[in-house]
């Protein structure tokens, strides 16, 4: 004869068939046998899930973090050391020489308070801002900010805040895009461009429509596009954002030797 299946009541012992959901002496819920079974051993443990699922999302985190750092110190570098021309097309109107103020340049004195205050930050062994502001001015070099910017005009005037009479040069430049002014501050050197020359120039945006260009160099080409002559040089202009990366992470290495000694 089979012998009859049951469930024992955890509170009180009493036998109960199969099946019952209560004790039938004292009430009380009963628990299953299927419910006591351990989960197959080929399931997944939540925690494992959720350490997996950390895993995975740490190395999206990391991937993204080294494309900024990669391509943002790139862009940074190149910006400084090889930047690419402006614009490139043909001059419609000779270089006009005054003599001007010298222009208002107060990224010069933002980048001497700020690598003042980054000095501090280093010196006393602060690494944590040094390091907020690498990460901050990488991401912005990344979105390749050039203004605000300064040049080396900017040591002589102290961001023209001195208010000395500078040369100045304008010419107009025929593009793909139209037609953009052109204005070099500062002593030049090299051969002035003329009408009609194709033209290379490097310099910086002064308004988000491009029709408005502040240069250091201008490079005139002949009919195979190479270069003709010396270019037009004055004061070269660099982009802020740039100088304060690789200027935070100087000063970040810098407070994070401190805290070592």
């Amino acid at each position: 004869m089979a012998a009859v299946q049951t469930v024992r009541c955890n509170k009180c012992g009493h036998e109960n068939r199969a099946g019952a959901k209560f004790c039938a002496y004292c009430g009380n819920a009963l628990v299953q046998e299927s419910e006591l079974k351990p989960p197959p051993s080929n399931a997944t443990p939540p925690a494992t899930v959720a350490a997996e699922e950390a895993k995975e999302a740490a190395k999206k985190i990391w991937d993204i973090v080294k494309t900024v750092v990669t391509v943002g110190s790139r862009t940074a570098w190149l910006e400084l050391k090889k930047p690419e021309p402006a614009v490139e097309g043909t001059v419609t109107e000779k270089l006009k020489f005054e003599s001007v103020g010298a222009p208002k340049e107060p990224s010069f004195g933002a980048l001497i308070g700020v690598a003042f205050v980054l000095l501090v930050f280093a010196l006393a062994g602060r690494w944590l801002f040094p390091f907020i502001a690498t990460i901050a001015f990488l991401v912005l070099s990344w979105l390749k900010w050039q203004r605000p910017y300064f040049s080396l005009l900017a040591l002589k005037t102290f961001g023209g805040i001195l208010g000395k009479q500078v040369p100045s040069w304008n010419l107009k430049v025929k593009t793909a895009k139209g037609e953009t002014q052109v204005i070099v501050y500062g002593e030049t050197s090299g051969d002035e461009p003329q009408v009609g020359d194709r033209v290379k120039v490097w310099g910086i945006f002064d308004d988000k429509a491009q029709t408005k260009l502040r240069a250091w160099k201008i490079l005139a080409l002949n009919d195979a596009s190479q270069p003709k002559g010396q270019p037009f040089v004055a004061p070269r202009l660099y982009p802020l954002i740039p100088v304060m990366f690789f200027l935070s992470l100087a000063f970040f290495v810098l407070a994070f030797l401190a805290t070592l000694g």
